[in-house]
């Protein structure tokens, strides 16, 4: 009985080691491709005039953080970031900065946006609501946008990079800058529930349990419950 135990422990030992090293692997590949696609760009951009300020780290390294992101997966293999890049022109670095900023926080809400809406259409397309409160969810989401928006304070900006531009009218310089963030998706995904429900209850509650619904969330809410009992 010692014996098969011994057995079955070496076993499970080696299963983990293979299941272990199989992981590092896949970590490595991704790893190694990050690296070389950061490379592959910051070189890219270097030709072009884009750099990072003095006393930053290389463009390379900033660039590796960014693919580290988009390839960083949640335990069901899927994007666990969502992203957005936004761009800007200034006369000063700041403005620049701020204005990047900005236009990137409003791609990532409309991104958000139109995930919830395929939701929807999906919803739609399978009978299990009718046009016009699809209609009705889309207008709210579509209307949402900036609310999201302001609600995405916690960005991951990976990157940024400048470029100086020639104003040729004023006859001066102006600074481009380009960012690109990156936010959790399932919270972001929360943040844009909550918006998009609270301007919905403003016409009645039924459209917000619809959203919910829609977005697995008062389905969530059901499970727990029995859960519980």
């Amino acid at each position: 009985m010692k014996k098969l135990f011994s057995y079955l422990t070496v076993l499970a030992v080696l299963f983990f080691s293979v299941q272990t090293a199989s992981a590092q692997k896949e970590i490595r590949k991704k790893d190694l491709k990050s690296i070389k696609q950061a490379n592959k760009e910051a070189k890219k951009r270097q030709k072009e005039g884009w750099y990072v300020p003095p006393g930053s780290i290389p463009m390379a390294k900033t660039f590796e953080q960014a693919w580290a992101y988009e390839l960083e997966q949640t335990e069901n293999n899927e994007n666990k970031y969502i992203m957005a890049t936004g761009s800007a022109t200034s006369g000063t670095k700041a403005a620049a900065d701020q204005a990047a900023l900005t236009a990137a926080r409003n791609e990532l809400a409309s991104a958000l946006g139109a995930k919830v809406s395929e939701l929807i259409q999906t919803k739609r397309a399978t009978d299990q609501i009718d046009q016009t409160t699809a209609n009705t969810l889309d207008k709210t989401v579509s209307n949402s946008k900036t609310l999201i928006q302001a609600e995405l304070t916690g960005v991951k900006i990976a990157y940024k990079v400048y470029k100086d531009v020639e104003d040729k009218t004023n006859n001066r310089k102006n600074i481009m800058a380009e960012t690109k963030i990156f936010y959790n998706q399932d919270e972001a995904m929360r943040i844009a529930q909550k918006v998009i429900r609270k301007e919905l209850e403003k016409e009645s509650n039924e459209l917000g349990e619809q959203l919910d619904d829609i977005l697995g969330i008062g389905k969530n809410k059901k499970e727990k419950k029995e859960d519980d009992r």
